[in-house]
């Protein structure tokens, strides 16, 4: 894998699961232009483009062991308790953070 398309899965995966809900061709065509690659102003060219990249196996392979490498460090009743302590988190003054500028939380 080169280092754009690693650069493309890395990020393809963070936004997985930190993004805002959306299709995945829309998700990739985000992540590749960011990636640096140069995607068509047509709509079906930039996704037929993308969709190219997303399907070579080495980069499909890392992007779904990487997402099962996620899901697979906490339990699924284990993500219910994380989410809602993300969710109370809340960002402050980094002069009043605490614990080497980890965000305090109120949960």
């Amino acid at each position: 894998m080169t280092d754009q398309e690693k650069k493309f899965a890395d990020e393809f995966v963070f936004r997985y699961f930190n993004g805002e809900e959306r299709s995945q061709i829309t998700l990739a065509v985000e992540v590749a232009k960011f990636a640096g690659y140069i995607i068509p102003e047509s709509k079906p060219k930039a996704e037929l483009l993308v969709k190219a990249l997303y399907n070579k196996e080495e980069i499909k392979t890392y992007i779904d062991s990487q997402i099962q490498d996620f899901k697979s460090k906490l339990h699924p009743s284990q993500r219910r308790t994380f989410w809602t302590a993300i969710a109370a988190m809340t960002v402050g003054d980094p002069d009043e953070w605490n614990q080497h500028g980890f965000i305090n939380s109120t949960y």
